[in-house]
């Protein structure tokens, strides 16, 4: 259960790109995907235990005299968490050029996917069905999860190799999906060499994708490192599409292919559900998936125990310098560029060291795809006499305080008790915002929360105001998104008959009722 091989070229280049840019995604309040859903074992882990494993995995992966990463089941879910950073960075350029101002940017260049999806919006009897399904796969799972806590037996976690859940993709299987990424053949040569010169802005609007497709390009049957039928049978060379496709399907799908399947040995299918899928209510409530809960429990505990015995705050930044010497493209410390992270106050004089000794060496920092071994004995070799500042988060700034940066990175011994549970909080009927112009806004409180007494699971409506309120500087959700749906308890008498009134008495009867049917309500979390 390890990768097979090491990377190199725009492979490597790709790959390092994504390492360097976790060191920002890591020490960040406000983003998710640093810890993404789909690797729960990673994503439970503390900030620094998590920059501790991206570390051991990139110089495994990068640096030629290195082994490969250790073997390890954390070491294997820090290499799949990589490959779904570089799914929220590919999102993230996709979606969102227009709200960096960058809109109409290099808008020629973008090939559209001509595929045609039919939707239709649900009908309400179609919403009302499927709030009552979940509302009663939430109230099981929380029921489960609560034996759990106390310590119910579910048994010994095994997958069978036939489970598709978990095992690995089947070639013929997948045939049918893989023509999304192959009819029609690749992008010519002479199309590619058409494309006009990029600007400098356009070069760093693209940055990932122009990355991702060098590297798919180098995936042919000349460099061809194992005899496999996914090699053999699918040179990702051959996609039919290049760095101008905004279709996020497709770059995840060929990416998966390179990074996954062509490259990653999981050993059994036991170990990749371990590795890779994500836990929420829906796991609660099937009870086959319970066994599974309790082992990734017992595996994140256990790692950030013993984690938090040997983590030293005087080192605090020590992953994150390996991290930025083995992976960084920035030439001159100090000179902020847009698609680099730069080192805060307290390392630049770390970072100036470094890179003086590198040039002393003769080592192109800029030189894509190499010199990662070289890069890595520097760091080794000078890491010692430049140790200031390293008690500090990378990117700290002048005048921060040293006790709340080291608290905000300190390991925690234990992880928590609900895997994939969110807070529960009550929509209720919108209570008056104090001030000179009030407005009313949700209740969207979580203290007293109480549940209907005879179905024990209520459906709140969430509706939000036309315009933001920002309270206590929280700002409220986007009121673009005019409601949504959560399953939640009522917090107050008022809270309570407005839900009644606004559609609960409905269903009450019927969520009373089938809400003891647990064979029914684990069919419905499967399928869900």
């Amino acid at each position: 259960m390890a990768p097979l091989r090491k990377l190199t070229g725009a492979q490597a280049e790709l790959f390092a790109a994504i390492c360097h840019h976790y060191i920002g995604e890591a020490g960040s309040e406000f983003t998710s995907s640093a810890t993404p859903d789909e690797v729960p074992i990673f994503s439970h882990l503390s900030r620094a235990q998590r920059l501790t494993l991206i570390a051991d995995v990139a110089v495994g992966m990068l640096c030629e005299d290195e082994p490969l990463p250790p073997d390890t089941i954390q070491h294997n879910s820090a290499y799949r968490a990589i490959i779904e950073f570089l799914f929220s960075a590919l999102s993230w350029e996709t979606d969102t050029l227009d709200d960096v101002g960058w809109d109409n940017v290099g808008e020629d260049l973008l090939g559209f996917d001509d595929t045609v999806y039919s939707t239709r919006e649900r009908t309400d009897e179609e919403l009302e069905e499927f709030r009552v399904k979940e509302a009663l796969i939430e109230h099981r799972a929380e029921k489960n999860m609560k034996k759990l806590n106390k310590g119910k037996d579910v048994g010994e976690f095994h997958v069978d190799e036939r489970d598709t859940r978990y095992g690995a993709t089947d070639l013929t299987t997948a045939r049918n999906i893989l023509k999304r990424i192959f009819d029609g053949g690749p992008v010519s040569k002479r199309e590619r060499d058409s494309i006009r010169p990029l600007t400098d802005k356009e070069k760093i609007a693209f940055r990932w994708r122009r990355l991702c497709d060098a590297a798919l390009q180098e995936d042919t049957l000349e460099n061809l490192h194992f005899q496999d039928d996914w090699s053999t049978s699918f040179p990702l060379c051959n996609v039919n599409f290049d760095w101008r496709c905004e279709t996020l399907n497709k770059w995840k799908m060929a990416l998966n292919l390179l990074f996954d399947t062509k490259l990653m040995d999981y050993g059994s299918a036991t170990d990749r559900a371990l590795v890779y899928g994500s836990v929420d209510y829906r796991s609660y409530a099937d009870p086959s998936q319970l066994p599974r809960v309790k082992a990734l429990e017992r595996h994140i505990n256990l790692l950030m125990k013993v984690y938090a015995s040997t983590w030293d705050p005087k080192l605090l930044a020590i992953d994150q310098r390996r991290i930025y010497a083995v992976c960084s493209k920035e030439q001159y410390p100090g000179h902020y560029q847009k698609e680099e992270l730069h080192p805060g106050h307290y390392h630049e004089e770390w970072a100036i060291g470094f890179h003086d000794e590198c040039l002393a060496r003769g080592i192109n920092l800029e030189k894509s795809g190499q010199n990662y071994q070289a890069r890595l004995n520097v760091f080794r070799d000078t890491k010692d006499d430049l140790m200031d500042g390293c008690e500090w988060d990378f990117r700290s700034r002048e005048n921060a305080v040293l006790e709340s940066d080291q608290r905000y990175w300190t390991p925690k011994e234990e992880g928590p008790k609900e895997l994939g549970f969110l807070q529960r909080m009550c929509s209720g009927p919108g209570k008056l915002f104090p001030g000179k112009n009030p407005q009313t806004i949700s209740c969207w409180t979580s203290e007293n929360l109480q549940a209907c007494s005879r179905c024990r699971a209520v459906l709140c409506k969430l509706q939000w105001e036309q315009h933001p309120v920002s309270y206590n500087g929280c700002q409220l959700p986007n009121p673009n998104f005019s409601f949504f749906y959560t399953f939640v308890s009522d917090c107050s008498r008022e809270c309570q008959i407005a839900d009644w009134k606004r559609g609960h008495k409905n269903v009450c009867a019927r969520l009373a009722k089938e809400r003891k049917d647990k064979e029914k309500i684990s069919q419905l979390a499967k399928d869900a």
